[in-house]
């Protein structure tokens, strides 16, 4: 009789825990709210909710790069209420934002007085995907909505074309809206503001003696030396550059590798994106500066303050643009995966949504690749890598994790010639948010045991692979409070100084005692490291060969963080024309078929030159646009 009196209530309270498992949920009706950490800082959410649902969900507050965490920050709460529950797939794009969401709005459903397996279950499967084709037609399609896309798009629209513009994610952006925030280009009137030492014009003299490789290098070569003749002349002392300049040193700096034509055209072109993106809203910072592997000072930052951190600059007012004077927006979560070819000529492309939906496009007069590179994609890194021990998923990339070279993949399945494609990038680059802009004007390098070990404004191929040989493979950036002024307080992921070191981005040290002692390194090693550098800066002689400075490191408060080298950029990719017209296999021009950006090759060469990737996708980002309606 006991042992069937125990079978029941153990049946009794397995089937409590069934009922109880699959009960509505329950909650102390209200709102309440939760504060978490995001990508940015602090996010603080509010939910409002009934007795048995959950009736709003709304973000009060949030850090969060603009452009970049939109999907998240616009659907996310949305899909909660629609699926009442927080057991949500994260937001491609937007990983981090995402996930500060769920758990946001789990800590403040929990504040409600629901627990918590009543608001993880799985939601609800959603209605079967139709099976029917969807169909768009325009003049130009367009696939990709970053730089280049977005620039093309808006060239298109302003020569009296209609677009369509395909995006396998849910925002504009693509991989410019994580850009390190610096387009090269001469720039006269900004150049002539500073100084131009006996450095910078020996730099000038060797790339002057160089043996050029073909009439286009003569070319460039003979146009500066006819400046620099007239400079000296004059008696000047500003900052010569010119388009001329930027191309030798792009070609000579990308070890011959590039497209002569090809880059002649990127770097008259780039003069003009400067103003190009000024007159549709972006605020340059009035002077220009050297990014990290940029050899020269023509690296234009944005003010952050206007469109946001990072790249935001660089896409965001084409986008507004394009929404604003001509009702366009792309069209999301539709992943391109061919090129429809017809006797020859590039007149569609064919896809699926996120969904799983079949689509197809018809292009009455062309199509534009601009999908980026393949900086996130360790299958075709591998396949392609040549020139670095390893490049597995071990590796860590600074790339978003759409920039999977798709565009790629799909002009090569229709006959495209690809360049290049072993020349892989890495960067040292940020491990924990710590950096305040591009420049490396003002900073220097050391590792662990607080020496320097490199050239800061040398190639970004040299850099990272002295970086690969310091202890742990991780280095430090130190600089002072000449680059927190030259920056006024905010760096351009948008943070203050301040809350970068409060969240740990940034270590401080009031004076460099305090700064070793934070950094656990020898204090009379870091202190001969500091005024051997200053020594140089003053001389303009470095041990390491340092040709660009800045200020001296002598200003407290010094501040440091880390960095490692990443997967930065991919320089091979779809041979085009300076027109940007696709090439085949065999030098022919594709009809109907451009690219634009990072997903093409021939620009950079064997090395990208820090702050031309920008210069290139809003450079050719308008070629392609205006071909494409010829």
């Amino acid at each position: 009789m006991k042992k069937i009196l125990s079978i029941i209530l153990t049946l009794c309270m397995l089937m409590s825990g069934i009922i109880l498992a699959n009960a509505e949920m329950a909650f102390t009706p209200g709102t309440y709210d939760a504060t978490v950490k995001g990508f940015g800082g602090d996010l603080k959410l509010e939910v409002t909710v009934d007795e048995t649902s959950i009736k709003e969900v709304k973000i009060i507050e949030h850090a969060e790069s603009p452009g970049i965490s939109d999907p998240a920050i616009t659907k996310l709460p949305a899909l909660i209420v629609e699926k009442q529950t927080v057991a949500l797939d994260t937001i491609s794009g937007c990983t981090v934002s995402s996930t500060a969401i769920l758990a946001a709005a789990k800590d403040a459903l929990l504040k409600a007085g629901a627990t918590e397996e009543s608001i993880t279950q799985p939601p609800a499967e959603d209605a079967p995907v139709s099976t029917e084709t969807l169909n768009y037609n325009a003049d130009v399609i367009v696939i990709g909505a970053g730089g280049a896309g977005m620039t093309a798009a808006l060239e298109v629209l302003k020569a009296g074309g209609s677009v369509v513009i395909f995006d396998k994610t849910g925002s504009v952006g693509g991989n410019t809206i994580a850009a390190g925030s610096a387009l090269n280009a001469s720039d006269e009137a900004r150049q002539q503001k500073r100084t131009m030492d006996q450095s910078e014009m020996d730099k000038i003299k060797e790339i002057l003696a160089l043996e050029p490789k073909n009439d286009i290098m003569a070319g460039w070569q003979k146009t500066v030396a006819d400046d620099i003749a007239a400079y000296e002349a004059a008696g000047s002392t500003y900052l010569y550059d010119s388009p001329a300049l930027h191309a030798l040193q792009t070609y000579v700096g990308g070890d011959y590798v590039g497209d002569p034509a090809v880059i002649d055209a990127f770097a008259k072109g780039a003069v003009g994106s400067v103003a190009y993106l000024e007159d549709l809203g972006t605020v340059w910072r009035d002077s220009v500066d050297a990014a990290i592997g940029a050899t020269w000072n023509r690296s234009h930052t944005p003010d952050t303050n206007f469109w946001g951190p990072k790249g935001a600059s660089f896409v965001l007012p084409q986008a507004k643009k394009i929404k604003d004077d001509y009702g366009v927006e792309p069209v999301f979560e539709h992943k391109v995966e061919h090129i429809v070819m017809t006797d020859g000529k590039a007149t569609g492309v064919t896809g699926t949504t996120l969904a799983g939906q079949p689509f197809e496009a018809t292009a009455n007069k062309s199509v534009i690749i601009a999908t980026g590179g393949f900086g996130a994609n360790v299958e075709m890194r591998v396949k392609y890598n040549k020139h670095w021990a390893n490049l597995g998923e071990e590796v860590l990339t600074t790339n978003v994790k759409s920039a999977t070279g798709d565009g790629i993949v799909m002009a090569e399945e229709i006959g495209a010639n690809l360049v290049g494609m072993e020349w892989i990038q890495m960067l040292l680059y940020p491990l924990n948010g710590g950096s305040m802009s591009a420049s490396i004007n003002n900073l220097i390098f050391v590792n662990a045991e607080g020496e320097r070990f490199v050239r800061e404004d040398g190639r970004r191929d040299v850099i990272s692979g002295a970086v690969l040989e310091q202890t742990g493979a991780v280095v430090w950036h130190l600089f002072d409070e000449h680059e927190v002024e030259r920056m006024s307080g905010r760096s351009t992921s948008g943070k203050t100084v301040v809350e970068m070191v409060e969240n740990g981005n940034l270590i401080k040290g009031e004076s460099v005692e305090d700064l070793a002692e934070k950094l656990n390194m020898p204090l009379e090693t870091l202190k001969k490291t500091i005024d051997d550098y200053n020594a140089a800066v003053e001389s303009g002689e470095d041990s390491f060969g340092r040709q660009v400075f800045g200020e001296k490191l002598d200003k407290p408060p010094f501040y440091a963080y880390t960095g490692a080298a990443m997967v930065h950029h991919t320089m091979g990719g779809i041979q085009i024309t300076p027109q940007t017209q696709v090439l085949d296999t065999n030098g022919n021009i594709i009809p109907g078929l451009f690219a634009a950006g990072e997903v093409t090759g021939g620009v950079h060469g064997g090395n990208r030159l820090g702050g031309n990737a920008i210069a290139d996708i809003i450079t050719f980002g308008q070629i392609a646009g205006q071909e494409a309606m010829k």
